[in-house]
Protein backbone atom coordinates (compact mmCIF):
# COMPACT_ATOMS: atom_id res chain seq x y z
CA UNK A 1 0.00 0.00 0.00
CA UNK A 2 2.86 2.40 0.80
CA UNK A 3 4.47 1.84 -2.60
CA UNK A 4 1.14 2.22 -4.43
CA UNK A 5 0.26 5.48 -2.67
CA UNK A 6 3.77 6.88 -3.02
CA UNK A 7 4.23 5.88 -6.66
CA UNK A 8 0.86 7.28 -7.69
CA UNK A 9 0.00 4.30 -9.90
CA UNK A 10 -2.53 1.54 -9.34
CA UNK A 11 -2.09 -2.11 -10.28
CA UNK A 12 -2.50 -3.21 -13.89
CA UNK A 13 -5.02 -6.04 -14.17
CA UNK A 14 -5.81 -8.34 -17.08
CA UNK A 15 -9.24 -9.62 -18.09
CA UNK A 16 -10.21 -13.28 -18.48
CA UNK A 17 -8.60 -13.33 -21.96
CA UNK A 18 -5.23 -12.14 -20.67
CA UNK A 19 -5.66 -8.72 -22.27
CA UNK A 20 -5.20 -5.41 -20.53
CA UNK A 21 -8.21 -4.68 -18.37
CA UNK A 22 -9.50 -1.31 -17.28
CA UNK A 23 -7.24 1.72 -17.46
CA UNK A 24 -4.62 1.93 -14.71
CA UNK A 25 -5.49 4.65 -12.22
CA UNK A 26 -2.90 7.37 -11.59
CA UNK A 27 -2.73 10.14 -9.02
CA UNK A 28 -0.40 12.65 -7.41
CA UNK A 29 -0.94 13.37 -3.74
CA UNK A 30 0.61 13.93 -0.32
CA UNK A 31 -1.05 11.58 2.14
CA UNK A 32 -1.12 11.73 5.93
CA UNK A 33 -1.65 8.87 8.37
CA UNK A 34 -1.94 9.53 12.09
CA UNK A 35 -1.20 6.84 14.65
CA UNK A 36 0.86 5.96 17.69
CA UNK A 37 3.17 3.60 15.78
CA UNK A 38 5.46 4.32 12.86
CA UNK A 39 5.68 2.21 9.73
CA UNK A 40 8.99 0.84 10.99
CA UNK A 41 7.35 -0.30 14.23
CA UNK A 42 4.50 -1.99 12.36
CA UNK A 43 7.00 -3.77 10.12
CA UNK A 44 9.03 -4.90 13.13
CA UNK A 45 5.94 -6.36 14.79
CA UNK A 46 5.36 -8.42 11.65
CA UNK A 47 9.03 -9.52 11.70
CA UNK A 48 9.66 -7.69 8.44
CA UNK A 49 12.38 -5.21 7.55
CA UNK A 50 11.62 -1.63 6.58
CA UNK A 51 12.97 -0.83 3.12
CA UNK A 52 14.40 2.54 2.15
CA UNK A 53 11.76 2.91 -0.56
CA UNK A 54 9.03 2.63 2.05
CA UNK A 55 10.75 5.03 4.41
CA UNK A 56 10.92 7.90 1.90
CA UNK A 57 7.35 7.33 0.70
CA UNK A 58 5.84 7.46 4.19
CA UNK A 59 7.81 9.88 6.33
CA UNK A 60 7.59 9.39 10.10
CA UNK A 61 7.29 12.70 11.97
CA UNK A 62 6.77 12.60 15.77
CA UNK A 63 3.69 14.61 16.77
CA UNK A 64 5.31 16.25 19.78
CA UNK A 65 6.69 19.76 19.68
CA UNK A 66 8.64 19.16 22.94
CA UNK A 67 7.06 22.21 24.54
CA UNK A 68 4.87 20.34 27.02
CA UNK A 69 1.82 21.09 24.87
CA UNK A 70 1.59 17.91 22.86
CA UNK A 71 1.75 18.63 19.15
CA UNK A 72 1.45 22.41 19.68
CA UNK A 73 4.40 24.72 20.26
CA UNK A 74 2.24 27.59 21.58
CA UNK A 75 -1.35 28.10 22.76
CA UNK A 76 -2.04 31.28 20.74
CA UNK A 77 -4.07 32.81 23.58
CA UNK A 78 -6.06 29.70 24.55
CA UNK A 79 -6.11 28.35 28.11
CA UNK A 80 -4.72 24.93 27.27
CA UNK A 81 -3.97 22.53 24.41
CA UNK A 82 -7.46 20.99 24.57
CA UNK A 83 -9.13 24.38 24.06
CA UNK A 84 -6.88 25.14 21.09
CA UNK A 85 -7.59 21.72 19.60
CA UNK A 86 -11.36 22.18 19.98
CA UNK A 87 -11.21 25.61 18.33
CA UNK A 88 -9.24 24.23 15.40
CA UNK A 89 -11.69 21.36 14.91
CA UNK A 90 -14.64 23.76 14.96
CA UNK A 91 -13.09 26.05 12.34
CA UNK A 92 -12.05 23.16 10.13
CA UNK A 93 -15.62 21.82 10.21
CA UNK A 94 -16.99 25.26 9.29
CA UNK A 95 -14.52 26.29 6.58
CA UNK A 96 -13.49 22.89 5.22
CA UNK A 97 -12.48 23.21 1.55
CA UNK A 98 -12.84 27.00 1.34
CA UNK A 99 -9.09 27.84 1.17
CA UNK A 100 -8.48 25.08 -1.37
CA UNK A 101 -11.18 26.39 -3.71
CA UNK A 102 -9.68 29.88 -3.55
CA UNK A 103 -6.17 28.44 -4.05
CA UNK A 104 -7.14 26.45 -7.16
CA UNK A 105 -9.07 29.38 -8.60
CA UNK A 106 -6.07 31.70 -8.24
CA UNK A 107 -3.66 29.02 -9.45
CA UNK A 108 -5.55 28.68 -12.73
CA UNK A 109 -5.48 32.38 -13.62
CA UNK A 110 -3.71 32.39 -17.02
CA UNK A 111 -1.95 35.74 -16.64
CA UNK A 112 -0.37 34.78 -13.30
CA UNK A 113 0.74 31.24 -14.07
CA UNK A 114 4.38 32.16 -14.72
CA UNK A 115 4.60 34.23 -11.54
CA UNK A 116 3.16 31.41 -9.45
CA UNK A 117 5.55 28.91 -11.05
CA UNK A 118 8.51 31.14 -10.21
CA UNK A 119 7.46 31.34 -6.54
CA UNK A 120 7.03 27.57 -6.33
CA UNK A 121 10.37 26.83 -7.95
CA UNK A 122 12.28 29.43 -5.93
CA UNK A 123 10.78 28.32 -2.62
CA UNK A 124 11.29 24.61 -3.27
CA UNK A 125 14.92 24.97 -4.39
CA UNK A 126 15.75 27.34 -1.54
CA UNK A 127 14.12 25.06 1.01
CA UNK A 128 16.19 22.04 -0.01
CA UNK A 129 19.44 24.01 -0.26
CA UNK A 130 19.03 25.59 3.19
CA UNK A 131 17.76 22.47 4.95
CA UNK A 132 20.27 19.80 3.92
CA UNK A 133 24.07 19.57 4.02
CA UNK A 134 25.95 18.91 0.79
CA UNK A 135 26.67 15.35 1.96
CA UNK A 136 22.98 14.44 2.33
CA UNK A 137 21.88 11.25 0.59
CA UNK A 138 19.46 11.06 -2.31
CA UNK A 139 16.85 9.66 0.07
CA UNK A 140 17.12 12.73 2.29
CA UNK A 141 16.81 14.98 -0.77
CA UNK A 142 13.64 13.18 -1.81
CA UNK A 143 12.15 13.63 1.66
CA UNK A 144 13.16 17.30 1.72
CA UNK A 145 11.49 17.79 -1.65
CA UNK A 146 8.19 16.56 -0.19
CA UNK A 147 8.36 18.95 2.75
CA UNK A 148 9.60 21.66 0.40
CA UNK A 149 6.56 21.22 -1.83
CA UNK A 150 4.31 21.79 1.18
CA UNK A 151 6.34 24.89 2.05
CA UNK A 152 6.12 26.19 -1.52
CA UNK A 153 2.36 25.67 -1.65
CA UNK A 154 1.97 27.50 1.66
CA UNK A 155 4.10 30.44 0.54
CA UNK A 156 2.18 30.60 -2.73
CA UNK A 157 -1.13 30.65 -0.86
CA UNK A 158 0.24 33.47 1.28
CA UNK A 159 1.25 35.42 -1.84
CA UNK A 160 -2.30 34.91 -3.15
CA UNK A 161 -3.71 36.51 0.02
CA UNK A 162 -5.37 33.29 1.21
CA UNK A 163 -3.59 32.43 4.47
CA UNK A 164 -2.99 35.80 6.10
CA UNK A 165 0.38 34.52 7.34
CA UNK A 166 3.61 36.54 7.29
CA UNK A 167 6.01 35.53 4.53
CA UNK A 168 8.14 32.54 5.51
CA UNK A 169 5.63 31.01 7.95
CA UNK A 170 4.91 27.97 5.78
CA UNK A 171 8.63 27.44 5.13
CA UNK A 172 9.43 27.56 8.84
CA UNK A 173 6.68 25.05 9.64
CA UNK A 174 7.83 22.66 6.92
CA UNK A 175 11.44 22.91 8.12
CA UNK A 176 10.37 22.02 11.67
CA UNK A 177 8.73 18.87 10.29
CA UNK A 178 11.77 18.00 8.17
CA UNK A 179 14.12 18.45 11.14
CA UNK A 180 11.85 16.26 13.27
CA UNK A 181 11.94 13.56 10.57
CA UNK A 182 15.73 13.75 10.34
CA UNK A 183 16.09 13.47 14.13
CA UNK A 184 13.70 10.52 14.23
CA UNK A 185 15.57 8.84 11.37
CA UNK A 186 19.00 9.52 12.81
CA UNK A 187 20.48 11.79 10.14
CA UNK A 188 20.55 12.47 6.42
CA UNK A 189 22.65 9.51 5.35
CA UNK A 190 21.77 6.57 3.17
CA UNK A 191 19.09 4.48 4.89
CA UNK A 192 20.46 1.12 3.75
CA UNK A 193 23.99 2.09 4.77
CA UNK A 194 22.84 3.22 8.20
CA UNK A 195 20.90 -0.04 8.61
CA UNK A 196 24.03 -2.05 7.76
CA UNK A 197 26.14 -0.22 10.36
CA UNK A 198 23.33 -0.46 12.91
CA UNK A 199 23.07 -4.22 12.46
CA UNK A 200 26.82 -4.69 12.93
CA UNK A 201 26.84 -2.40 15.97
CA UNK A 202 23.98 -4.34 17.58
CA UNK A 203 25.84 -7.64 17.14
CA UNK A 204 29.00 -6.22 18.73
CA UNK A 205 27.03 -4.67 21.59
CA UNK A 206 25.19 -7.93 22.31
CA UNK A 207 27.89 -10.51 21.64
CA UNK A 208 31.20 -8.64 21.77
CA UNK A 209 32.15 -10.36 25.03
CA UNK A 210 30.38 -13.72 24.73
CA UNK A 211 30.84 -14.79 21.11
CA UNK A 212 34.22 -13.30 20.23
CA UNK A 213 37.15 -15.26 21.66
CA UNK A 214 39.75 -13.12 23.46
CA UNK A 215 42.98 -12.83 21.51
CA UNK A 216 45.44 -11.88 24.22
CA UNK A 217 48.64 -10.91 22.38
CA UNK A 218 50.19 -10.07 19.05
CA UNK A 219 50.87 -13.77 18.58
CA UNK A 220 48.10 -16.03 17.31
CA UNK A 221 47.30 -17.22 20.82
CA UNK A 222 43.98 -17.53 22.64
CA UNK A 223 43.57 -16.30 26.22
CA UNK A 224 43.53 -19.63 28.06
CA UNK A 225 42.17 -17.99 31.23
CA UNK A 226 39.16 -16.46 29.52
CA UNK A 227 35.72 -18.09 29.41
CA UNK A 228 35.06 -20.64 26.70
CA UNK A 229 33.41 -19.13 23.63
CA UNK A 230 30.16 -20.81 22.57
CA UNK A 231 28.92 -20.41 18.98
CA UNK A 232 31.89 -18.26 18.02
CA UNK A 233 31.51 -15.35 15.60
CA UNK A 234 35.21 -14.50 15.57
CA UNK A 235 37.98 -13.09 17.73
CA UNK A 236 38.42 -9.91 19.78
CA UNK A 237 41.80 -8.27 20.34
CA UNK A 238 42.07 -5.50 22.96
CA UNK A 239 44.96 -3.05 22.75
CA UNK A 240 46.06 -0.43 25.29
CA UNK A 241 47.15 3.05 24.19
CA UNK A 242 48.74 5.96 26.03
CA UNK A 243 49.90 6.32 29.64
CA UNK A 244 48.44 7.52 32.93
CA UNK A 245 45.25 9.52 32.59
CA UNK A 246 45.39 9.21 28.80
CA UNK A 247 45.42 5.40 28.94
CA UNK A 248 42.62 3.89 26.89
CA UNK A 249 41.82 0.65 25.09
CA UNK A 250 40.48 -0.21 21.65
CA UNK A 251 38.92 -3.43 20.41
CA UNK A 252 39.47 -4.97 16.99
CA UNK A 253 37.07 -7.69 15.88
CA UNK A 254 38.03 -10.44 13.46
CA UNK A 255 34.78 -11.86 12.09
CA UNK A 256 34.72 -15.27 10.42
CA UNK A 257 33.35 -15.21 6.83
CA UNK A 258 30.50 -17.67 7.37
CA UNK A 259 29.28 -15.80 10.45
CA UNK A 260 29.54 -12.54 8.52
CA UNK A 261 27.40 -13.81 5.64
CA UNK A 262 24.91 -16.19 7.23
CA UNK A 263 24.32 -14.61 10.63
CA UNK A 264 25.30 -10.96 10.99
CA UNK A 265 24.13 -9.92 7.52
CA UNK A 266 21.77 -12.75 6.77
CA UNK A 267 19.32 -11.90 3.99
CA UNK A 268 21.37 -8.92 2.78
CA UNK A 269 23.43 -8.48 -0.38
CA UNK A 270 26.89 -9.17 1.00
CA UNK A 271 28.65 -7.31 -1.83
CA UNK A 272 26.59 -4.20 -1.10
CA UNK A 273 27.28 -4.63 2.62
CA UNK A 274 31.03 -4.85 2.11
CA UNK A 275 31.10 -1.90 -0.27
CA UNK A 276 29.21 0.30 2.19
CA UNK A 277 31.39 -0.67 5.15
CA UNK A 278 34.59 -0.14 3.17
CA UNK A 279 33.44 3.32 2.07
CA UNK A 280 32.67 4.24 5.68
CA UNK A 281 35.98 2.89 6.95
CA UNK A 282 34.28 0.38 9.25
CA UNK A 283 36.21 -2.63 7.95
CA UNK A 284 39.87 -2.78 6.99
CA UNK A 285 40.48 -3.94 3.40
CA UNK A 286 42.91 -6.74 2.67
CA UNK A 287 46.24 -6.21 0.91
CA UNK A 288 44.63 -7.59 -2.25
CA UNK A 289 41.91 -4.93 -2.16
CA UNK A 290 39.17 -7.32 -1.04
CA UNK A 291 36.83 -6.61 1.84
CA UNK A 292 38.23 -9.56 3.80
CA UNK A 293 41.85 -10.02 4.87
CA UNK A 294 44.18 -13.00 5.21
CA UNK A 295 44.98 -13.30 8.92
CA UNK A 296 46.64 -15.98 11.02
CA UNK A 297 43.93 -16.67 13.60
CA UNK A 298 44.47 -18.44 16.94
CA UNK A 299 43.88 -22.16 16.55
CA UNK A 300 42.62 -21.81 12.99
CA UNK A 301 45.72 -20.91 11.02
CA UNK A 302 45.77 -18.43 8.16
CA UNK A 303 42.37 -17.75 6.62
CA UNK A 304 40.17 -14.90 5.51
CA UNK A 305 38.18 -12.83 7.95
CA UNK A 306 36.64 -9.36 8.19
CA UNK A 307 38.58 -6.90 10.35
CA UNK A 308 36.26 -4.46 12.15
CA UNK A 309 38.05 -1.53 13.80
CA UNK A 310 35.65 1.39 13.80
CA UNK A 311 31.90 1.20 14.37
CA UNK A 312 30.10 4.59 14.47
CA UNK A 313 28.15 5.00 17.71
CA UNK A 314 29.73 2.01 19.47
CA UNK A 315 32.19 4.05 21.54
CA UNK A 316 29.37 6.24 22.85
CA UNK A 317 27.28 3.24 23.89
CA UNK A 318 30.28 1.61 25.60
CA UNK A 319 30.97 4.86 27.48
CA UNK A 320 27.35 5.00 28.68
CA UNK A 321 27.53 1.37 29.79
CA UNK A 322 30.73 2.06 31.73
Amino acid sequence: AVYILGNGTGKARANDRGQAGRQVQEWRLLFLSTGEKTLAQHMAEANKELKAGMEVRMLAVPADASKGLGMFDSLNGFDDAAALSDALKARVAKYYGTPLTAFLTALCEPDKRHAWSAILRRTLEGFIAQSLPASASGQAHRAAARFGLAAAAGELATAMGITGWPDGTATTAARVCLNAWMNERGGVGNFEGDAIVSRLRQVIERFGESRFTRWESAAAKIDEHGPRTIDRLGFRKTMEHGLGDSLHTTNTYYVLPESWRSEIFRGMNINAVNKELLQRGVIEPGNDGKASSLVRLPGLGTQRCYIVKTIPGLAESEARAA
